[in-house]
C-alpha cells in the first residue's frame, strides 16, 4: 500500500509543477502599443525595485544577488516586513559592454509606494524607482543558460534595427519562473528600452 502511494505522489509531481508554472506572479503594469516582426513593444508604467550589483559571469550573476534580495523580501529590513515576491527577476549589465557587472532586480509590489517600503538590513541591496519606459519585449521559453539567451537578445536587436528603432539601454533577461520549474514551461524575455517618439504624456504609438 506505501508503494502505491508512493508511485500515486511521484505521479502527480508533474502535475503539481505545471501548474505552478502557469500560476502568473503580478507583473508591473504596461500597455502593449505595437507589435513588430519579432517584437512586442510595451509601455511601462513607473515601477520600484529592490536590486543588487555583482560582480559575476552571466550564469552566476543571479544566484550571488538572491539571496540578498532574498532576504529582503523576508524580513530583512527595517520593519522585519515579508513582502510580496512579484515577477520578473532581471538581470541587466552595468553597461552595454560590460560581461562581469551586473545589476539583479525584485520588482517590488506595485500597491507599495516607495515610502512604506523598509529600508534593506544589507547594505548591497538598494531601492530604487524606475521611469516610464518604451520597451521592446521578445518572449521565449527553456532553460536560463547564456547561449540560450544571447540568441535571443541578438534577435530582438536585429529586429528593432530593421524596424527603424534606436535602442537606448542594456538589454534586460527577465525570468517569470522559480527555478524548479522545468525549462519548457519557463517563460524568459529580453527586454531592451528604445527611444520612444510620444510625447510624454500621450500612450498612443
Amino acid at each position: 500500500m506505501k508503494r502505491k502511494t508512493l508511485i500515486a505522489i511521484a505521479a502527480l509531481i508533474p502535475l503539481v509543477l505545471i501548474a505552478i508554472a502557469l500560476i502568473s506572479l503580478p507583473e508591473p503594469d504596461f500597455e502593449v502599443v505595437a507589435k513588430g516582426d519579432g517584437f512586442e513593444l510595451r509601455r511601462y508604467a513607473p515601477f520600484n525595485v529592490a536590486q543588487v550589483r555583482v560582480s559575476a559571469d552571466f550564469d552566476q550573476a543571479s544566484s550571488r544577488a538572491f539571496e540578498p534580495l532574498v532576504n529582503y523580501i523576508q524580513g530583512g529590513n527595517s520593519g522585519g516586513r515579508n513582502l510580496p515576491m512579484m515577477a520578473p527577476v532581471n538581470q541587466q549589465p552595468l553597461t552595454e559592454v560590460s560581461e562581469t557587472d551586473w545589476l539583479v532586480q525584485f520588482v517590488m509590489p506595485k500597491e507599495y509606494p516607495m515610502s512604506y517600503l523598509p529600508a534593506p538590513a544589507d547594505a548591497r541591496v538598494s531601492l530604487h524607482r524606475l521611469p516610464p519606459r518604451l520597451m521592446a519585449a521578445k518572449r521565449y521559453r527553456g532553460g536560463w543558460g547564456e547561449d540560450r539567451y544571447r540568441e535571443r537578445e541578438a534577435d530582438l536587436l536585429a529586429a528593432i534595427a530593421a524596424s527603424g528603432r534606436s535602442v537606448i539601454g542594456a538589454p534586460i533577461f527577465a525570468r517569470y519562473n522559480a527555478p524548479f520549474v522545468p525549462g519548457l514551461l519557463r517563460r524568459n524575455e529580453v527586454l531592451v528600452e528604445v527611444a520612444d517618439p510620444a510625447p510624454p504624456a500621450s500612450v498612443a504609438e
